[in-house]
């Protein structure tokens, strides 16, 4: 492999990763599963979700009225091979559950650590196989 092909699969994962932010923060929860593979994992806050059903209904049961903010930087991505890669993101959140188009009021981010993802090729591209969250900090809401 040379260093434009493992560039290549640093931005492919990268992406993922900002658009698993994104498509959570604007209720886009097709395109949010979609980032994972079919038999995907996802364990946040002691919940792990396997497969992308199982995802899903975790997503809808989320309040309607929630705002979110996820934050993310420091995007690290080891390559392993064509195929495999792993990865580390850092995270803030701000989340609240409030009506309304004003800005909610909070002492600071809700949490704070990292996502631990191992990244796979599929046919239809570069998915999420595993994201395992890590909280390090909390804020009293």
């Amino acid at each position: 492999m040379n260093d434009a092909e493992r560039d290549a699969i640093e931005r492919a994962c990268e992406k993922l990763s900002i658009a698993y932010a994104r498509h959570i923060d604007f209720f886009e929860y097709d395109a949010f599963v979609d980032l994972f593979t079919e038999d995907g994992e996802l364990e946040v806050m002691g919940a792990p979700l396997k497969g992308r059903e199982a995802m899903m209904k975790f997503l809808t049961g989320r309040p309607a009225n929630r705002k979110s903010l996820h934050i993310f930087t420091n995007i690290w991505t080891n390559v392993l091979d064509e195929n495999r890669a792993e990865g580390v993101t850092y995270l803030s959140l701000f989340r609240a559950d409030q009506d309304g188009d004003k800005p909610v009021k909070v002492p600071g981010p809700m949490m704070a650590g990292y996502y631990r993802d191992k990244f796979v090729r599929t046919p239809k591209g570069w998915r999420i196989a595993r994201r395992d969250g890590h909280i390090l900090f909390t804020c009293p809401q």
